[in-house]
């Protein structure tokens, strides 16, 4: 079915994998297309070029994607970008990487991520925790109620009385308790629903939250925030910590939505639906690594000091230095051994940017082994080991070589040792040995 735009055009649908850049030359619908007189769009591209770059080409519009999947639409432009792992492969990485429950059945259920989105996953997801959570019966409190009775209960309100000049007809102001559905956390969860429902195109997943949604109808409904996730997320106990996987759901789901563009004239969210799997694979890691090294440990964003420093009365502006933090600080009993990034770009097929070889270098310089080592997701099983040796351009014989390692994370491998049915002894050396295997230097 076509899509047509306000000022009757046909929208341009584009699809691209991660890190993927197309132009005119090879994708002919994007011939003639244009973001000039179309100032929204124009503040639009520019407030997303760090996740998704629309550019003004010779011949029409040029995109180049980055760590971000999902759907955005930018003037003309209908733009999908399908991630590099789909399927049950990924669930299963998504369900581990965010602390989910195992549930068999999602997989059966979930439709293909290059025609809906990984937005439509984590819907599925949402849907399994919640369908739990209303098994288990909705959480009920007591809640505060205000209201005149003329069977007085709870605590009778006399300065209420007072401020009417006393008692003037058969009821009283009283202050009771009701045990009641309808409190903040319910209200966030049916919001979140509403959130996902207004996020998929798929009819089947639209109608299992629709129905779900009637199982709250006696929940307020509000416009989702984040701090109403915030502080419902504060206030979990040990009688409600079962909701927080599928608050976490929502509030990845929330964060899709894009962030707040603002114009002289409106302020409204990024049209489209986007999702950061660079911050997704290094949460992966974090928790793979935590869970299954032997005799070290890791550290998340360890921050490095004394790298840069300021000789004495040279620092006149009294500027600050940067500070650099490594995605992960590998460490033994003994201190520190050396600092890794993980990188979800697959570098065998894609190649790396210069900076990134330049950040891995300070890395190297300021590890005790000399040696820095860049994680990165790929699907290719030709994928190899590659290392770069730092030298001096004039003394490079001489001494130690730093070194950048650049080491592929076979994807498919992690997702099947994380699968829900791969348990046991044997599964569990496997993910040890897998873990070592990413940590060696």
């Amino acid at each position: 079915m076509l899509e047509y735009l306000e000022n009757g055009f046909e929208a341009v649908p584009v699809t691209l994998n991660e890190w993927d850049r197309v132009e005119a030359v090879s994708r002919p619908q994007l011939i003639g297309t244009t973001l000039r007189n179309n100032l929204a769009a124009q503040t639009l591209a520019l407030a997303i070029r760090g996740q998704v770059d629309v550019r003004e080409g010779y011949k029409g519009l040029e995109v180049s994607t980055t760590s971000f999947v999902g759907h955005i639409a930018v003037g003309p432009l209908r733009i999908n970008i399908n991630p590099k792992l789909q399927g049950l492969a990924l669930t299963s990485l998504v369900r581990y990487a965010y602390g989910l429950r195992d549930f068999q059945v999602i997989g059966q259920t979930l439709t293909p991520t290059a025609q809906h989105g990984i937005h439509d996953i984590l819907i599925s997801l949402l849907v399994a925790e919640i369908e739990e959570l209303l098994h288990r019966g909705l959480l009920r409190r007591y809640v505060p109620v205000s209201e005149m009775l003329t069977s007085p209960r709870g605590r009778i309100l006399v300065d209420k009385i007072a401020s009417r000049g006393g008692i003037v007809d058969g009821a009283l102001p009283c202050l009771h308790f009701q045990r009641h559905a309808n409190w903040r956390l319910n209200q966030v969860l049916r919001s979140g629903l509403d959130l996902a429902g207004s996020m998929t195109t798929n009819r089947d997943l639209y109608r299992r939250v629709r129905s779900l949604g009637e199982a709250f109808d006696a929940v307020e409904t509000t416009a989702l925030q984040g701090r109403d996730l915030d502080e419902v997320e504060r206030g979990l106990t040990r009688l409600t910590a079962t909701s927080r996987p599928a608050l976490t759901l929502i509030r990845l789901l929330f964060g899709m939505r894009g962030t707040s563009i603002e114009t002289e004239t409106s302020s409204h969210r990024t049209p489209g639906f986007l999702f950061d799997m660079n911050l997704f694979f290094q949460r992966l890691l974090s928790r793979f690594l935590r869970e299954n090294l032997d005799g070290v440990s890791i550290r998340d964003e360890q921050t490095t000091k004394g790298m840069f420093a300021y000789p004495p009365l040279a620092n006149p502006k009294g500027r600050s230095l940067p500070r650099p933090r490594p995605d992960f600080a590998l460490f033994s009993a003994t201190g520190l051994i050396g600092f890794l990034d993980a990188k979800y770009r697959d570098i065998w097929e894609k190649g790396y940017p210069a900076g990134w070889l330049y950040q891995l270098s300070m890395y190297a310089l300021a590890s005790p082994n000399q040696k820095s080592i860049i994680l990165y997701g790929t699907t290719s099983s030709e994928a190899r080991e590659e290392r770069v040796e730092i030298r001096h351009p004039v003394l490079w014989g001489a001494g130690s070589k730093p070194m950048v390692i650049f080491r592929p994370v076979q994807l498919q491998d992690l997702a099947m040792l994380l699968h829900p049915s791969n348990e046991g002894s044997a599964k569990w050396e496997q993910r040890r040995s897998f873990a070592r295997s990413l940590v060696t230097f």
